[in-house]
């Protein structure tokens, strides 16, 4: 278990808005509330600790009211500085031998991957960063700013994200011993802690490209693309992790679905599979509800459902016929709706997972193809939508968008397509079992 603490002190200046980035909207709420959600949803943080903008503790209030639940929630003012911000932190928290980790608030898509890989870390060194690799060299420059020194190796740079880890008695013993003039050369607390303890062992974990700091206008014009993509991270709802479960499979027949079903059982997973040809049709919602019930009458829980139906008809909208364009939406969206509806009282009962499948079109309708992107659009806009609405049910809801695949219907619709070029189904397979083994809801996942 760990302390998360949020560093949201600062009043971003170069951002240049009128009030601090941490507050600004993001696709509907504050940057700082999608933080806060990711850490105050991670099953291994047992308290927040938020630091704030003097001037702005009525906000931080409202937002923090939000949260309730057995975890408590300290607000604490901010300093100066990043690093005096830190040290009002860590005189909260006192002279405690636990783990505690720093984040920027305006990192609101930390993954809960990276939080667990950095509380664990810490079992093994005495601090924890969290690096990606850099695409750019990196260069030195002069006092002055005027001249180029040095181009370090750029095969040992990375850059520096958070959370950083810390044992929160050895950062503040740390601080205290730091000279306060030198203390805010520093900009993080990796850089402090490695001053004060050179022969320290500080471990390194892989961060997340999504994981961006809104430091300017450009960086929260990426984080809504992340936002909007559904790449974003989310919560974890389900806490224990069946290594067998009972799943139903929807499109069955052939395709992804097919080979689901093989890899499914290779894990020695309990399989349902409904399909058209099987007498269920999506479309009509009470063939899905008998299905459930006979499911029900051969297993004592349902774990998961899987939907793989869909249908793919190209050619122009104008010159379509409007029953295809009618099957397509009521395949596509409306037969997904139905299953979640009579899936949702059973994956209640077993905090079971709801897996969609989309396509990698959904983020950019295709020509030919606008009916059906239009509806696999629409199905991520569904994940996201129940992963919030199911979330305090413990059902997790998720969704994957595979590039084009080997499958029947693919071969259909493109007869002239090289297969060589697609995803073969067992790839796929693979990244869904991986889905259904993860404890967090809302997330998309893209197959390339």
């Amino acid at each position: 278990m760990a302390i998360a603490v949020i560093l949201a002190g600062g009043k971003g200046i170069r951002f240049g808005d009128a009030i601090p980035k941490q507050f600004k909207t993001l696709g509907g709420k504050p940057i700082i509330q999608y933080t806060i959600e990711a850490f105050f949803f991670h099953p291994d943080i047992d308290e927040l600790i938020i630091t704030y903008p003097t001037d702005y503790k009525a906000e931080i209030e409202k937002i923090a009211s939000a949260f309730s639940g057995h975890k408590a929630i300290t607000l604490v003012a901010g300093g100066a500085s990043r690093m005096e911000t830190t040290l009002a932190a860590l005189n909260v928290i006192g002279e405690q031998r636990k783990k505690v980790l720093f984040h920027d608030a305006v990192r609101p898509f930390v993954s809960h991957d990276i939080i667990s890989q950095t509380i664990l870390a810490l079992d093994n060194y005495d601090a924890v960063d969290v690096v990606i690799p850099t695409a750019d060299t990196i260069v030195e420059i002069d006092a002055a700013e005027k001249q180029l020194t040095a181009i370090p190796e750029r095969s040992r740079l990375r850059r520096g994200q958070t959370p950083q880890g810390f044992w929160a008695d050895s950062l503040k013993a740390a601080y205290q011993t730091m000279d306060t003039e030198r203390l805010n050369h520093f900009s993080d607390d990796c850089g402090v802690f490695l001053d004060q303890n050179p022969t320290a062992a500080i471990g390194i974990v892989a961060g997340d490209d999504k994981n961006i700091k809104i430091t300017t206008p450009i960086d929260f014009f990426l984080a809504e693309q992340i936002l909007y993509s559904g790449q974003a991270a989310s919560r974890s709802v389900l806490s224990e992790k069946k290594q067998k479960k009972s799943v139903i499979i929807f499109g069955a027949s052939s395709g992804l679905g097919a080979a689901a079903i093989q890899a499914m059982k290779e894990q020695g997973w309990l399989v349902f599979p409904a399909s058209r040809s099987t007498g269920v049709d999506i479309r009509h919602a009470e063939q899905v509800q008998s299905f459930f019930k006979e499911v029900l009458n051969k297993t004592s829980t349902i774990d998961a459902v899987v939907i793989f139906s869909g249908i793919l008809k190209t050619g122009k909208i104008t010159e379509m016929n409007p029953s295809d364009i009618r099957e397509m939406i009521d395949v596509n969206l409306v037969g997904t709706i139905n299953v979640a509806l009579t899936a949702y009282p059973y994956l209640k009962k077993a905090g079971g997972h709801l897996l969609l499948v989309s396509s990698s079109s959904y983020f950019r309708g295709r020509a030919n193809s606008a009916v059906y992107s239009a509806s696999k659009a629409a199905v991520v806009n569904l994940t996201q939508a129940l992963s919030e609405e199911w979330a305090d049910d413990n059902i997790a809801v998720s969704c994957i968008a595979p590039r084009r695949a080997n499958t029947p219907m693919r071969r259909k619709a493109f007869p002239k397509e090289n297969p060589a070029v697609c995803l073969a189904p067992e790839v796929v397979s693979k990244e869904v079992i991986g889905m259904l083994m993860h404890p967090q809801t809302g997330l998309i996942k893209h197959i390339y």
